[in-house]
């Protein structure tokens, strides 16, 4: 397949900290080279030259972490998707983490504008004793009326495997057009969040801490146990800053409590 923007990324240990080893990318994806604001691990920002994903695009990003390696992987901006008359935009990201590996996964938010459509497809491979924090976030963008909820769908996927076993499947599909903002969808609300946390140490305590966090928020926000050792997070919200709010919350609480390190923030101004 061809694709309109390609990135393959691989993170390795060496006797000193996590290295970038292998990069290949083509099309409309770019990567920077990486920054050490921790002294072990690099932050890399994963780059679109482009103006927005349109019509027809084809996305596919690969990341693997190598044992014992730790990375934090980031977009420059939010990535905004325009009208598709044709064909909605297709991404899919692949992540592998091997033994006790690190991944950090914090993208800017997903704006869909007026006739928009968009595919996601997130397939991650995982060792038991490997950690992940991945979260994603939707907005809806303008539109000419100014009314909210102009895309025609979004639909994403997730399958997270341990050990080569599917153990987390996570499908949610936005279709305006179907009474979004009504009861057991977005409930009045306009803005959407999601956390996966994977960790070995993750355990009932650490999930009551995020309950803590979620019961406190200034929207609607909620953890539920996954069948691993970690938790999922839902949010629903007024505006992107308060999603952003409860994201940053919880990947402080992860890195503190489950990696027992500061927390690092990512400024992009």
């Amino acid at each position: 397949m061809s694709y309109t923007g390609y990135l393959e990324l691989r993170a390795e240990r060496n006797s000193e900290r996590t290295v970038i080893k292998d990069t290949y990318h083509y099309g409309a994806f770019k990567v920077a080279r990486p920054i050490y604001m921790t002294p072990e691990s690099p932050f890399v920002y994963m780059l679109h030259v482009g103006g927005g994903y349109v019509s027809g695009d084809k996305y596919k990003t690969m990341i693997t972490v190598e044992k014992n390696a730790q990375l934090t992987a980031t977009t420059q901006s939010a990535t905004k998707v325009y009208k598709t008359p044709n064909a909605a935009v297709l991404q899919e990201t692949c992540i592998t983490l091997e033994e006790q590996s690190i991944m950090e996964y914090i993208p800017d938010p997903l704006i869909l504008y007026e006739n928009a459509a968009f595919v996601q497809e997130i397939t991650v491979h995982m060792a038991e004793n490997a950690a992940l924090f991945m979260c994603d976030s939707i907005t809806p963008g303008w539109s000419p009326d100014g009314q909210l909820f102009q895309y025609t769908s979004m639909r994403s996927k997730l399958k997270l495997y341990v050990n080569k076993q599917l153990k987390v499947y996570d499908h949610l599909y936005l279709k305006p057009e179907n009474h979004l903002r009504g009861m057991m969808k977005m409930e009045g609300y306009t803005h959407f969040g999601s956390i996966i946390i994977v960790h070995p140490n993750a355990d009932d305590a650490f999930i009551a801490k995020v309950h803590q966090l979620c019961e406190e928020a200034g929207c609607k926000a909620g953890a539920s146990a996954l069948p691993i050792s970690g938790c999922a997070i839902r949010i629903l919200a007024a505006s992107t800053q308060e999603v952003e709010e409860i994201i940053v919350k919880v990947y402080g609480l992860f890195r503190q409590e489950l990696l027992k390190a500061e927390v690092s923030l990512l400024r992009k101004y």
